[in-house]
C-alpha cells in the first residue's frame, strides 16, 4: 500500500467514526428526552413546531359533576351548664369539580397530589380518601377532645360557638397550553368569617404543574421592578375610584397570582391594600420582562383561553336557622292562604352583589348567601 493510499485510508476512517459518534450522541439525546440541556435556547423553528404540536393535539378536558359532601359535630356538653346554645359545633363543607382528563390524559398523579396538599392539607394520593380525611376532623373554635358526636342534620350556628369551614376546588380556566385551577377556602371562627384563595397552574401539554418560580423569576431587582408596574396599575385604577375607596400602594409583590385570559391577577389578602381581599391584574405584555424564559414562550404560542363559569358557591353559614325560617314562612303563608283572608307574600332576602373593581371576592360568609364573582382589574 503506497504512502498516499494510506493517508486516504486513515481519512476515511475518521469520517466513519465521526459519523459514528453523531449517531451515537443522537441516540443518547433523544433516549434521555433533554436535548434542551445541551443548548442555551431553542431556535424559532423548534418553538413554531412545539406551537403547531400544541394546536393540533390540544383536547378538551374532563371534570367530574359538582360533588357536594357535608359532616356535621357537635360537643356532648354544653360550654355552659343549662345553656342549650353553648354546645361547640362544626360544619364542614367541601364541594369540588374535580379534573378526570387533562388534554387527553387520564394519569394525573403530579396534578392530584398539588390539589389535594393545597385544599386539604394532607398527603393522601386519592382526592376521595384525601376529602374524607379531611371532612371527618371537626373544627372546633375550642378544645373538646373526643367528647363530640356526629350529627345527622345542620345544628344551628351560635356566635362564639359555632364553627364553618368550606373547600371549594373548581377549573378557573384553560387554554391550549395552561389549565388554572382554583381552591377557595371560606370560614367563619365564631366571631367573623375568612376567605382565600389559591390557583394551581398546570402545563396541558408537558403535564407538570407550574410553581410560582416556574412563572416569575426570582431576582431582587426585577422584583422591585415589578411592584413599580403593579403600584403603577394602582395608580390607574384610583383614578376611577372615589376619595374613600383608594387602593394603597403594595410594599411587596404578593406570593399568590393567577394566569387568566389577559394577563395576571396579583392576589393581595386582607388588609395588605385595602381593607378587603383584591386582586390587580397585569397585562401579559407588561410582564415579559419578569418571566421565565420558559413561561415567556409558553404565553406567546398560547392561545384558545376558556374562563369557567362561576357556578360554585359556598354554604350559607347558618342551614339550620336557613331551614327554620323557610318553614315558618311557609306556615304563615298558608295561614293567610284560607279562606278569603288576603294573602301575605313572605318578605325576600335581597342577595347582595359585588361588582366592578372593588375587592377580590364577594361571597362573605353571613346568614344569607352572598354571590361571588371573579373580578379583574
Amino acid at each position: 500500500m503506497t504512502k498516499r493510499n494510506l493517508i486516504i485510508v486513515i481519512i476515511l476512517l475518521a469520517i466513519i467514526d465521526m459519523v459514528a459518534a453523531g449517531w451515537y450522541m443522537s441516540r443518547r439525546i433523544e433516549a434521555s428526552g433533554k436535548s434542551q440541556n445541551f443548548f442555551e435556547q431553542r431556535d424559532s423553528t423548534e418553538a413554531v413546531a412545539e406551537a403547531d404540536t400544541t394546536i393540533n393535539a390540544s383536547q378538551a378536558d374532563v371534570f367530574s359533576d359538582l360533588q357536594h359532601n357535608t359532616y356535621y359535630f357537635a360537643a356532648n356538653e354544653p360550654a355552659i351548664n343549662g345553656d342549650q346554645t353553648s354546645y361547640y359545633t362544626s360544619i364542614k363543607h367541601v364541594k369540588v369539580k374535580w379534573p378526570k382528563k387533562i388534554n387527553g390524559d387520564v394519569e394525573l398523579a403530579t396534578l392530584n397530589k398539588e390539589l389535594i396538599k393545597r385544599a386539604f392539607g394532607n398527603t393522601q394520593s386519592q382526592m376521595k380518601d384525601a376529602r374524607y380525611a379531611y371532612l371527618k376532623e371537626p373544627n372546633f373554635n375550642e378544645p373538646v377532645g373526643d367528647d363530640f358526636r356526629t350529627l345527622s342534620s345542620a345544628p344551628k350556628i351560635y356566635p362564639v360557638y359555632g364553627n364553618v369551614s368550606q373547600v371549594l376546588v373548581y377549573p378557573y380556566m384553560t387554554s391550549q397550553r395552561l389549565l388554572v385551577m382554583e381552591i377557595d377556602k371560606v370560614n367563619y371562627n365564631g366571631n367573623a368569617s375568612s376567605e382565600s384563595s389559591t390557583f394551581v397552574h398546570y402545563d396541558r401539554l408537558r403535564h407538570r404543574v407550574l410553581s410560582r418560580t416556574d412563572i416569575l423569576v426570582t431576582d431582587t431587582e426585577k422584583e422591585n421592578k415589578l411592584l413599580k408596574v403593579i403600584n403603577k396599575k394602582i395608580d390607574e385604577l384610583n383614578k376611577s375610584r372615589g376619595e374613600n375607596s383608594q387602593i394603597q400602594h403594595a410594599l411587596n409583590v404578593p406570593a399568590e397570582v393567577c394566569c387568566g385570559k389577559k394577563g395576571v391577577l396579583f392576589q393581595f389578602k386582607h388588609g395588605t391594600i385595602a381593607s378587603e381581599p383584591m386582586e390587580i391584574l397585569v397585562d401579559y405584555e407588561k410582564l415579559e420582562p419578569f418571566f421565565t424564559e420558559s413561561f415567556a414562550q409558553l404565553v406567546s404560542y398560547n392561545d384558545g383561553y376558556h374562563m369557567y363559569p362561576k357556578d360554585i358557591k359556598p354554604e350559607p353559614l347558618n342551614p339550620a336557622a336557613a331551614t327554620t325560617k323557610k318553614a315558618e314562612t311557609t306556615v304563615k303563608k298558608n295561614k293567610y292562604s284560607s279562606g278569603k283572608s288576603k294573602v301575605v307574600k313572605p318578605t325576600r332576602t335581597k342577595k347582595r352583589r359585588y361588582n366592578g373593581a372593588k375587592r377580590r371576592s364577594g361571597h362573605r360568609v353571613h346568614a344569607v348567601r352572598h354571590q361571588r364573582s371573579h373580578r379583574r382589574r
